[in-house]
């Protein structure tokens, strides 16, 4: 245990940042939030001998909420394995008291949680990207053209005023979401000029949807962990994306077997990681890709291990992770940017300290990665 001290305005954690210690406050405040891109939703305040990150008395890996400094406040740092063995060492009526306790206070976060979301003026806030995302499948897929191969069709109009009147969904956001499956290259618009303006300029006619799958699989995926409080899988690991991208390229040419699996040799995936991502592959890694709900077996064959998983269902996962990232973008500038240049993967900068088992760079004399939650062993 050690004594911690965090200015006013910095952030003890965010949520989604997995629980490896307990904060218990001695002096100062800490607000209890959500943080989304540059805008932070308020929940409520805790202040002298409230504990921070008690949820992992209820078994849970991750924290739900935010906690920033209001001021100066200074914290007792307990490692959550220290308060385990205390926890487990107490007599069983006491555990049965905290644990309902802590239930308890799990629910009323939650009530505080989902009233405050409702009233998030985010242009897509997370209570509604289930029923947006849904409201532009079931209007393509109930009204679309299917006569092209490959494609559904939509009029643009139709588009908008369907979602609006059945699906209850304005506008301004279906043409955004679709703005993301374009960007994303899930759907092409048709240009042209208006019938009644035949002299105006182009405008847009109809949407190409050109993978309704993965759309209908990514709001399912969505509002699956959503409404199971499960936010932490639906926050985007940069490390796990980059890792998942590696695997899915290096099986592009493999024909997957009649389950629909493939296999990537562990010797080829570790070096393309190593060379292309600066990351030395642990098993600390493919810990982090499961807690992301990203299972794979090891096989032992002829040279070597082989890495088998389900190419269908890991293209859909990366696909639904790639359509988090654009919405966080979309949350934060307020609107989904077309123009943007598409982000490449940066090696590790050689150099400065950084975490063996993600690979981040860390503050010296860091005694947990910020990232991944790793513990670092100084050097004897």
């Amino acid at each position: 245990m050690s004594v911690k001290t965090f200015k006013k305005g910095e952030v003890i954690y965010k949520d989604g940042d997995k629980i490896t210690s307990v904060y218990l406050i001695q002096t100062g405040a800490a607000n209890q939030c959500l943080i989304r891109g540059k805008k932070t939703i308020d929940l409520f305040q805790l202040g002298s001998s409230h504990i921070l990150g008690d949820q992992v008395i209820l078994g849970q890996n991750t924290h739900p909420t935010s906690a920033v400094a209001t001021t100066e406040t200074k914290v007792l740092e307990i490692p959550v394995e220290t308060l385990k063995q205390q926890y487990e060492g107490a007599p069983q009526m006491l555990k049965v008291i905290i644990k309902s306790l802590a239930d308890r206070l799990r629910l009323a976060v939650n009530d505080v949680r989902s009233s405050k979301l409702e009233k998030d003026s985010s242009p897509c806030p997370e209570d509604q990207v289930a029923k947006a995302f849904g409201a532009v499948f079931h209007t393509a897929n109930h009204k679309g053209d299917r006569s092209t191969p490959g494609r559904v069709v939509v009029d643009w109009n139709m588009m908008k005023q369907y979602s609006q009147r059945v699906m209850g969904e304005g506008p301004k956001r279906v043409e955004q979401v679709i703005n993301v499956l374009v960007k994303l290259k899930l759907a092409l618009y048709e240009m042209g000029k208006a019938p009644d303006n035949p002299d105006g300029p182009e405008e847009i006619q109809k949407v190409h949807f050109l993978d309704l799958g993965l759309l209908e699989s990514f709001f399912e995926f969505y509002q699956y962990y959503y409404f199971k409080n499960r936010s932490d899988l639906l926050k985007v690991d940069e490390l796990c994306q980059q890792m998942l991208d590696a695997l899915l390229k290096l099986c592009e040419n493999e024909q997957p077997d009649r389950f629909g699996i493939v296999g990537v040799e562990f010797a080829k995936f570790s070096e393309h990681c190593k060379n292309e991502l600066g990351i030395n592959l642990n098993n600390d890694h493919f810990a982090r890709l499961e807690g992301k709900g990203v299972f794979m077996k090891r096989k032992t064959g002829s040279t070597g291990v082989i890495l088998q998983f389900e190419l269908k269902e890991f293209r859909s996962v990366f696909q639904s992770w790639k359509m988090l990232r654009e919405i966080e973008k979309w949350n934060e500038k307020g609107f989904v940017d077309m123009d943007e240049k598409e982000d490449k993967p940066k090696k590790k900068t050689a150099g400065g300290p950084a975490c063996p088992a993600c690979a981040v760079e860390l503050q010296a004399g860091a005694k947990f990665c910020h990232e991944c939650g790793h513990k670092i062993v100084a050097a004897a």
